[in-house]
């Protein structure tokens, strides 16, 4: 799928990221379990990406399919070379036997977080401000800094039901 990329299939990419985010936030609930605070966090995560996932659904009925124009080749290169990350590959977030504390998790949450929101801005500088892209990238941004505060201050984390 990276090597022909093209926006139509970026965004395809995009969903399959939700849904492999939403699997992996489900294996660290479960490997929590008996952490109720984290395991809260990561059942939050869960359903935001499932949230994510139905938003790019939508987002990619409204993509044709056309060619890249020649001023978009250099944005299409960032965004392939974004979706190279380790966090997009087949196998990048199937492990978890490797995460052992609640730092760990989290700083792996924190680390995809921040990559995907790197990527959806990419996806964003190709297709323009769409409001259903722009949610998306709105609730990434809160997840990196809603991570942070559990991970520095101890914060208690608040997903995209929570209501400000």
């Amino acid at each position: 799928m990276i090597k022909d990329l093209t926006l139509r299939k970026a965004i395809e990419l995009a969903v399959v990221t939700e849904q492999m985010g939403a699997d992996f936030y489900d294996r660290l609930k479960h490997k929590f379990a008996n952490q109720k605070e984290l395991a809260e966090i990561f059942d939050q995560l869960v359903r935001d990406e499932r949230k994510h996932e139905t938003q790019f659904k939508t987002v990619l009925e409204s993509v044709p399919e056309q060619d890249i124009r020649a001023e978009q080749f250099e944005q299409y290169q960032y965004l392939r070379a974004t979706a190279i990350s380790s966090f997009f590959r087949k196998d990048g977030l199937k492990n978890t036997d490797d995460i052992e504390t609640s730092n760990d998790a989290l700083g792996k949450a924190l680390a995809f977080e921040k990559a995907t929101l790197q990527y959806y801005e990419a996806i964003r500088d190709i297709l323009g401000e769409q409001p259903q892209l722009e949610q998306i990238i709105d609730a990434e941004r809160s997840h990196v800094v809603a991570i942070m505060k559990v991970i520095v201050a101890d914060a208690k984390f608040r997903g995209l039901d929570y209501n400000w």
